[in-house]
């Protein structure tokens, strides 16, 4: 995996009940506190999901099991891997309720953001963060494919959204890539962003050193499907406390 960048994605409300609680094993019991602060079912859902993922994700380029992964703070808040002496990939999380992704890479620095798709969002909400030229965004999805971009530059830096920070422009440089450059000068950051694939309901970008082959692994293709006759498991999901039953293993090796 050290020649390019690793893609995991999962929908929460795809996976079933005894995926989540599989999952929710995972976390530590500080994750788990985080996500019983949170007020709605498929908002606990999709954090338990997207931390285990990112658990697993580095779990299997640092070679042990996902509950060993341990995690401190940057001094900007941001997450940072404890316990590997200083040699560990770079890593980013997204979550939304109906897509979440985590990014791994060993190469350098990267991000990753994911935004529901929603109608008639303001254009203008861009210009505190980004040049565009003379051609704004036209239409809702253009609005977030720069929205994302902007997000995953600024958490491949270790920092997040403020207007504080420098104007970035973006430049196409081939491959289906757009090159990040920041500033009045237009400076080259050293990053790129690139759209990835994903539902038509949302909007995926990653930023990262340079264009390569991503590896990608959705995640319902590795968890068990749901029990035939869902009916209880779902009335227990719905409570918003089938993760605080009993953990099962998700996977058998």
């Amino acid at each position: 995996m050290q020649g390019g960048v690793q893609v995991w994605t999962a929908n929460p409300d795809g996976l079933g009940c005894a995926a989540c609680q599989a999952f929710a094993g995972m976390l530590d019991p500080m994750e788990r506190e985080r996500a019983s602060r949170l007020q709605f079912d498929s908002d606990r859902r999709a954090f338990v999901v997207a931390h285990a993922m990112r658990r697993m994700a580095l779990g299997l380029a640092l070679g042990i099991d996902p509950q060993e992964v341990r995690f401190g703070s940057g001094p900007h808040g941001q997450p940072l891997l404890l316990g590997n002496g200083g040699d560990a990939p770079f890593f980013s999380l997204t979550r939304s309720r109906g897509l979440v992704a985590v990014a791994v890479d060993w190469r350098g620095p990267v991000g990753i953001d994911v935004e529901l798709l929603r109608d008639g969002v303001d254009a203008g909400l861009l210009e505190a963060y980004m040049d565009h030229g003379e051609q704004p965004p036209q239409d809702d999805e253009a609005f977030y494919a720069h929205w994302t971009a902007l997000e995953a530059y600024w958490k491949a830096r270790g920092l997040g959204l403020s207007t504080s920070h420098p104007r970035i422009a973006l430049r196409p440089c081939g491959d289906g890539c757009l090159e990040v450059l920041v500033g009045e000068a237009r400076s080259a950051s050293g990053l790129v962003v690139m759209r990835m694939p994903g539902p038509a309901t949302h909007v995926l970008s990653l930023a990262c050193t340079q264009a390569a082959p991503v590896q990608w692994v959705e995640l319902e293709a590795l968890a068990p499907r749901p029990p035939a006759q869902p009916q209880k498991a779902e009335t227990s999901c719905k409570s918003g406390d089938c993760w605080l039953d009993s953990m099962p293993s998700i996977f058998s090796s």
